[in-house]
C-alpha cells in the first residue's frame, strides 16, 4: 500500500505527460541529441546513453517544435535530478 509514508510515494508538483519531443542537450564539452519521454511544468525525463550527466549538473536544453515549414527552438536551462542506465531527470531553472 502506498499512503502519504511509503517511501515509494510519488513526490512530483506538476503532472507528467508522455511526450515525444527532439531536444538538444549541451553541457559542454558534451552536446548530443535525444528524445524526451515524459514532461511536466517543473521537469523532464530525457532517453540519452552518455553517462556524462551528474547529477547536479546544469544543462541547457533546445527543444526542436517543427509545424508545417515552420521550426521553433524553446531553450531552456535545466539541472540533473536523477541519472539511470539510458536516461536522465532534469528540473527546468527558473529565471
Amino acid at each position: 500500500m502506498r499512503g502519504a509514508t511509503s517511501p515509494f510515494r510519488d513526490r512530483r508538483v506538476a503532472k507528467r505527460q508522455v511526450a515525444k519531443l527532439e531536444v538538444y542537450l549541451n553541457n559542454q564539452p558534451v552536446r548530443c541529441r535525444a528524445t524526451t519521454l515524459d514532461i511536466s511544468r517543473c521537469g523532464v525525463f530525457v532517453q540519452t546513453n552518455r553517462l556524462n550527466f551528474s547529477v547536479g549538473t546544469l544543462v541547457d536544453l533546445v527543444f526542436i517544435q517543427r509545424e508545417a515549414k515552420i521550426i521553433n527552438l524553446l531553450r531552456y536551462t535545466a539541472i540533473v535530478v536523477r541519472h539511470y542506465p539510458g536516461g536522465v531527470g532534469l528540473r527546468f531553472c527558473t529565471a
